[in-house]
């Protein structure tokens, strides 16, 4: 089995396509192929949004620009730069509910179990960072 062989299985599975029997390789990818009709307005199918994120799209959806990297440094560097736009959206939200706490009117206070939570994701994604830093 290949990518060339089974170019949508691929787009679709990544490496995890090798694993498979080649005759439901083989029965995927025909079905996989026949969706994948152009749409008539030109936008997104399903595989080509695959295919983008497949090839490593950084948190703007786009493909990071990165040279000289194996595909595993490639993974973990965009999963690097979508973890710390999660992170940097979470931290903009407890900054604001903290402002609303302080400023705000009691009733669109976020409370102290939603700070809490919000600190949690902050450290979880944190440590995530700092795992594929590591994998990079």
């Amino acid at each position: 089995m290949g990518a060339s062989r089974y170019p949508f299985l691929f787009a679709t599975l990544g490496d995890a396509a090798e694993q498979l029997p080649d005759e439901l390789a083989r029965t995927l990818e025909t079905t996989l192929a026949s969706l994948q009709a152009e749409p008539a307005h030109g936008g997104v199918t399903l595989l080509s949004a695959l295919r983008d994120i497949h090839a490593v799209d950084a948190a703007d959806g786009q493909p990071l620009p990165v040279q000289d990297r194996t595909q595993s440094q490639h993974w973990a560097l965009a999963r690097i730069d979508r973890a710390n736009a999660g992170l940097t959206f979470l931290l903009e939200l407890l900054q604001a509910s903290e402002r609303v706490r302080v400023d705000g009117e009691e009733s669109q206070h976020l409370g102290d179990s939603g700070r809490e939570a919000l600190l949690l994701a902050c450290r979880g994604l944190c440590d995530y960072v700092g795992l594929q830093v590591h994998a990079a």
